[in-house]
């Protein structure tokens, strides 16, 4: 429901005669408690001193961005670069191999863009 369509809502639900509190209002309408005061203010509702406390919305909380591990795992043996997929019962690691074109991809692009290239052309 919009703003104009549930503030015109809650006008005909206070001159109903209902028990209208911040709570109340929540409820019905599925607001958070800050815009439900701020609704309620603007159409004139007597509010008391306990729902001051929904007058002013508290500071967003700035939130780092987790960065996401690759699902993959690279592995070097000394001497060419594969893609862990599994291991083999005896712990060996097995997966596709970097080829010449590939490292040279990988060199240029980075190893993340090269690696998904390769997999667009299986």
């Amino acid at each position: 429901m919009r703003k104009a369509q549930r503030r015109e809502s809650a006008r005909a639900w206070i001159d109903s005669g209902a028990t209208v509190t911040v709570k109340s209002y929540v409820k019905r309408y599925g607001t958070d408690r800050y815009t439900a005061y701020e609704d309620l203010k603007a159409v004139g509702f007597p509010l008391t001193e306990a729902d001051e406390r929904w007058a002013v919305r508290p500071v967003p909380v700035p939130r780092t961005k987790q960065r996401a591990d690759p699902p993959w795992e690279w592995h070097f043996d000394g001497y060419q670069v594969m893609v862990v997929i599994g291991h083999t019962p005896g712990g060996f690691p097995y997966g596709p191999t970097e080829t010449a074109e590939d490292h040279m991809i990988n060199c240029a692009l980075g190893p993340a863009q090269g690696f998904l290239r390769y997999w667009r052309r299986l």
